[in-house]
């Protein structure tokens, strides 16, 4: 009989912990599916995007199982099935509500950094008239409606405190272990998703295709950015203070007009190609009257965005720039200059729209706020110039000094293998013919860069306003797949020698002054200028013109006196380019890293 009734019992606790099981799992798809209504702003139960997410069994299972793990943990904990239910419901919901919120006002999805940034992401949502709907209310109700259900008819308890502790434990080493092995995982997240329903380039949209927890979850990865080995904010702080801030002076305040080039390079440096014509003829006038020099990018046909920020801000590892961040453009606003950005294409791409104003800038003009009521076509270099040059005059006639900063998109990959009327390059035997065509379609893209160049500088040549222009590419173009266009042309990009990876990285900078810039700054403008990284170029400009600029600024241009190349693979160290910094030079990475993680996370201090 006792027998019996052990037996009873313990199917007895079976059947209750099965019951337990199936209603957290009913309950937590009931709060992922209403999740699922807020990963997109439209939020239409019959959008293709919101029944997208129910085509993919991985992509619903990897939304459900936070939920579930959270419902029950909670419930364990709590010993309470309502709670661990209401506290379930309560984190997501209202988190993916945020998410909608966001989305709307921000085209920008709530990521695991709004949390951990919590005062600067509230005092950004005091900006915003956020009120729920009336199915909003109505949902909630129904939650706490179910809550209720389950504190007066569902009392289900554990009685065993070691089997709650055991049962917690397993949950983490579970958590941590699907984690690590798959939330984490850029592969598994470039899979999911319906990516005919989206814009494949924009984080945004990728984010909205995958519904909200998992992508939530996915985005705790990027959330932290972690502290250089042996990081010493002391250290770092006091050497930054043995510099002294310096003003430009007043007679030596000339406008800044900086362009960076998309996929632009100068490839006439190459004595394997043959040419028909030369795509850079007005560019290579301007360099016979210009400063010029040679950048080491740090990435190659794309990663636009590391480029710009590194010569925007002197950083090298750059940071998340989430909230106002030093850079030199604060630099510039602090001396009185008028700061902005104009970029032809989407402001959500790399998240400028949001990013541009905590790097200091005033304005920045793009496709949604500005060019699309110019042409339903993204502009090309020659009429995106105008643009330019408007916004400088209207800065112009304002009194204001203008520090102007544009990256183009002409020339952005991929090029197309159609045949090119008139081809830049002259074809040999060896070339193969849809590689010789994407190298010509690229060059005919170049070749109407320079003609853009050309209307930009002759325009400032006639201003009586003394102006610097800046120009450089921000990184060498892939001209076909797997960069077989470089092998067809006979460059060595070989990334395992010296040589290759430097026509790997390798693009131009330019710094032309008008004569009025030359005036005031008693410079001429004409010589060779230093190999450099594109954190040193902006370095490189404030040397030239005789400006000392701020701390970091002066403490970047000793560091850029023993070693001027930060790259993946290479580094030039005394002007010497090498794969292994040596000991001292190692040092001295190390405490630049240290004092550019301090200086780039403290821009009240």
């Amino acid at each position: 009989m006792d027998k019996r009734r052990e037996i009873f019992r313990v199917e007895g606790k079976v059947k209750k912990a099965a019951l337990i099981g199936a209603m957290i799992s009913a309950l937590s798809c009931l709060i992922t599916f209403f999740t699922f209504m807020f990963s997109d702003e439209v939020a239409l139960l019959d959008s293709p995007l919101f029944l997208s997410y129910f085509e993919d069994p991985l992509l619903m299972f990897l939304n459900f199982l936070p939920v579930a793990l959270v419902f029950t943990s909670v419930y364990i904990l709590s010993n309470r099935l309502w709670i661990g239910f209401l506290t379930s419901s309560a984190l997501w919901v209202a988190m993916s509500i945020v998410n909608k919120f966001k989305l709307i006002y921000r085209d920008e999805p709530f990521l695991f950094i709004d949390i951990v940034l919590f005062r600067e992401s509230t005092a950004m949502a005091d900006k915003y008239s956020i009120a729920l709907t009336s199915n909003m209310k109505l949902m909630v109700a129904g939650l706490v409606a179910i809550a209720a259900i389950l504190f007066f008819f569902f009392d289900y308890r554990i009685d065993s405190k070691k089997m709650r502790a055991k049962l917690l434990v397993t949950i983490a080493i579970l958590g941590g272990f699907v984690y690590s092995g798959v939330y984490k995982s850029d592969a598994v997240y470039a899979k999911l998703g319906d990516k005919e329903l989206i814009n494949i380039w924009s984080q945004t949209q990728q984010f909205k295709s995958k519904g909200f927890v998992y992508p939530f979850i996915y985005s705790i990865k990027d959330s932290f950015d972690s502290e250089p080995e042996g990081y010493d904010e002391k250290k770092a702080k006091e050497t930054l203070e043995s510099y002294h801030y310096t003003d430009i002076a007043p007679s030596e305040k000339v406008n800044v007009v900086s362009i960076m080039l998309e996929a632009y390079s100068d490839f006439t440096k190459y004595e394997s190609i043959e040419w028909n014509r030369s795509p850079y003829e007005y560019y290579h006038k301007l360099e016979e009257e210009s400063y010029r020099g040679n950048l080491i990018t740090n990435v190659f046909g794309g990663g636009t965005i590391e480029t710009e920020r590194s010569y925007l801000t002197g950083n090298y590892n750059n940071p998340k720039y989430r909230i106002p961040t030093n850079s030199y453009v604060w630099y510039f606003k602090e001396q009185g200059y008028r700061t902005e950005f104009h970029h032809p294409i989407y402001g959500w791409f790399y998240n400028r729209q949001n990013i541009n104003p905590n790097i200091g800038f005033d304005d920045f003009y793009y496709f949604e706020n500005k060019y699309s009521q110019v042409s339903e076509h993204f502009l090309e270099d020659y009429d995106f110039f105008d643009h330019i040059i408007e916004d400088f005059e209207k800065s112009v006639d304002e009194g204001e000094k203008y520090f102007g900063f544009a990256t183009t998109y002409q020339n952005h990959g991929p090029y197309p293998d159609t045949e090119v009327e008139s081809p830049s390059v002259k074809f040999q035997e060896s070339y193969d013919e849809k590689t010789y065509n994407v190298a010509n379609n690229y060059f005919a893209g170049i070749e109407k860069t320079d003609k853009a160049i050309e209307k930009l500088i002759e325009y400032f040549r006639d201003s009586e306003e003394p102006t610097v222009v800046v120009l450089f590419g921000d990184h060498n173009p892939s001209l076909g797949e797997n960069n077989v266009g470089f092998e067809m042309l006979g460059i060595d990009d070989n990334l395992s020698k010296i040589d290759g990876a430097v026509n790997h990285y390798e693009t131009q900078y330019i710094f032309w002054g008008n004569e009025a810039a030359k005036k005031a700054l008693k410079v001429d403008f004409e010589g060779e200028g230093d190999t450099i990284s594109p954190n040193f170029l902006m370095t490189e400009l404030f040397e030239y013109v005789g400006w000392k600029g701020n701390e970091f600024m002066q403490y970047s241009s000793d560091v850029k006196k023993k070693i001027d190349v930060l790259n993946n693979i290479l580094f030039k160290e005394n002007g010497d380019y090498t794969k292994k910094l040596s000991s001292d030079g190692k040092t001295e990475i190390s405490e630049f890293e240290n004092i550019e993680y301090y200086y780039s996370r403290n821009r009240d201090n």
